[in-house]
């Protein structure tokens, strides 16, 4: 940006705190004073976090403690570097009275009130969505105060708003939910007792997953010293020699599977074990690792390894596709057709990956955009048929996406026989994006064209044949039908993982 930009900006920012301070509303005055003090030091933020962790269950104690966390970090964030690296004076006021509250010491951006309270909204809300609107309404009338009182410029609040909102996105993934179950029993959890399903392992990999060149060698060693023996290691390639292993399974005799990759490399080892008894670890070395998220699996190597001799056996849930002339297929993750096909094609071919690193699905998601073509399908679904024009379609069994984000649907579960179903018309970008931000926080948007469904069963015809992608790997066609296959997968996950059969 130029310097004569900047300076029209800065123009605009004081031209707007002037509007709102010019004259006297000594209703309004007394209002936003009474707001701005209740959130001095956070109090009212920490306030609401007592009220909810005292009169919600674990869920509400979670969300308390995620409002809080989220706030704290901010809070150092803010006021500590950020303002001392912008050192920007607070601003000079015309009103006739002057500022409605004394005028901070400290430096003017970005408003820590402002962060701190949409750290608190975005933290809390991430664990309970029904919080968005009521909190998010408050957060947004305690920014507004600081402007209309006379201590902040517009971009202060802003710049702080989405500091604080960001913050909150970035340690939803950082601290780990299990880590926060513990903590809302009051202490963390000792290490549980030794229970190993069998030292055995066959370990498969896939030497283009995300983390997996620099990260093969280590969890190899990480085994060994755990006291587990690797039996036979295969390539994804040749996943289907699994199938061998299965009537150990039935002896009760079978090594644990080890899928060492990301959501592609567990997909196509689950659709090998699917049904047969035989369990499966997960190792995520992939970019993304969205099913091990959904289950709590750490995405550090050393946890993950540690599960292999103190996590507990669950059954969970799969996808299965069953297309017309070909044998059922199993998705542990996520079945996609339209947009996220062409995404699929373009992030996993392997020169990409190597020449972008972490940027490639970045890259690959603009790719992706620029060129798809809407498709005509027919949904049926509870006895009932629809008929749309899509872009992107979405069949997920796992509520996990956005890798590291730790993005999250509301009231899905990969243990709860239904499949979570996200189709979208072709509409504008700006819709599309307020759909799924207005969905990820809970919020049915009344938006024509953007589908909700949570289904145990989806049939989709469409006139030609369509890819999919199956858990991020093109491998199959539409029409096809979308079933859940219940407790069709013995996984090991961590002892607070809720298995729901």
């Amino acid at each position: 940006m130029s310097v004569s930009g900047f300076r029209r900006i800065l123009a605009a920012d004081r031209d707007l705190f002037h509007r709102a301070t010019a004259r006297p509303r000594p209703r309004l005055d007394r209002a936003v004073v009474v707001v701005s003090r209740a959130a001095d030091h956070s109090v009212l933020w920490i306030t609401i976090a007592g009220l909810i962790a005292a009169l919600g269950g674990r869920r509400a104690r979670r969300a308390a403690i995620r409002g809080v966390l989220s706030v704290a970090v901010t809070s150092a964030l803010v006021n500590g570097p950020l303002k001392l690296v912008w050192k920007r004076e607070r601003p000079v006021i015309r009103r006739r009275t002057g500022p409605l509250i004394p005028l901070p010491t400290s430096f003017s951006f970005p408003s820590g009130h402002a962060a701190s309270a949409f750290a608190f909204t975005v933290g809390a809300a991430s664990e309970m969505p029904g919080l968005l609107l009521p909190v998010g309404a408050l957060a947004g009338a305690v920014a507004y105060s600081r402007v209309h009182n006379g201590v902040h410029y517009p971009a202060d609040v802003l710049a702080g708003a989405a500091i604080g909102a960001t913050a909150a996105v970035v340690l939803r993934s950082a601290v780990p939910e299990r880590q926060l179950n513990a903590l809302t029993q009051g202490k963390l959890r000792a290490k549980p007792p030794g229970r190993v399903v069998s030292k055995e392992v066959v370990l498969v990999v896939n030497p283009h997953a995300g983390r997996a060149a620099r990260s093969l060698d280590r969890s190899r060693k990480m085994l060994r010293r755990a006291g587990l023996q690797v039996v036979e290691e295969l390539t994804v390639k040749d996943v289907g020699r699994l199938r061998e292993l299965h009537r150990q399974a039935k002896d009760g005799a079978a090594p644990v599977v080890v899928a060492a990759g990301g959501d592609g490399t567990v997909g196509a080892v689950a659709n090998q074990l699917a049904e047969s008894g035989l369990v499966m670890a997960v190792l995520p070395l992939g970019t993304s690792n969205d099913f091990a998220r959904s289950l709590g699996i750490p995405v550090e190597i050393s946890g993950a390894v540690e599960l292999l001799t103190t996590g507990k056996v669950s059954t969970i849930d799969l996808g299965r596709v069953v297309m017309p002339g070909r044998p059922p297929t199993y998705f542990v993750h996520a079945a996609t057709a339209g947009i996220n096909v062409s995404f699929a094609r373009i992030a996993t071919r392997a020169s990409l990956r190597k020449r972008l690193g972490r940027l490639t699905y970045v890259a690959s998601a603009v790719m992706a955009l620029r060129h798809h073509e809407p498709f005509d399908a027919t949904l049926s679904f509870d006895g009932r048929s629809q008929s749309v024009r899509l872009t992107h379609l979405s069949v997920l069994n796992a509520p996990v996406f956005g890798g590291p984000l730790g993005l999250r649907l509301p009231g899905s579960n990969p243990d709860d026989r239904r499949l979570d179903v996200l189709a979208l018309e072709d509409l504008p970008m700006r819709r599309v994006i307020r759909a799924l931000t207005l969905t990820l926080f809970g919020v049915r948007p009344p938006i024509r064209g953007f589908h909700m469904l949570h289904v145990p069963k989806l049939a989709i015809h469409t006139s030609k044949e369509l890819d999919i992608a199956l858990d991020g790997e093109v491998a199959g066609k539409l029409p096809a039908e979308f079933v859940v296959a219940g407790e069709a997968l013995r996984v090991l996950t961590p002892d607070d993982f809720e298995d729901l059969d």
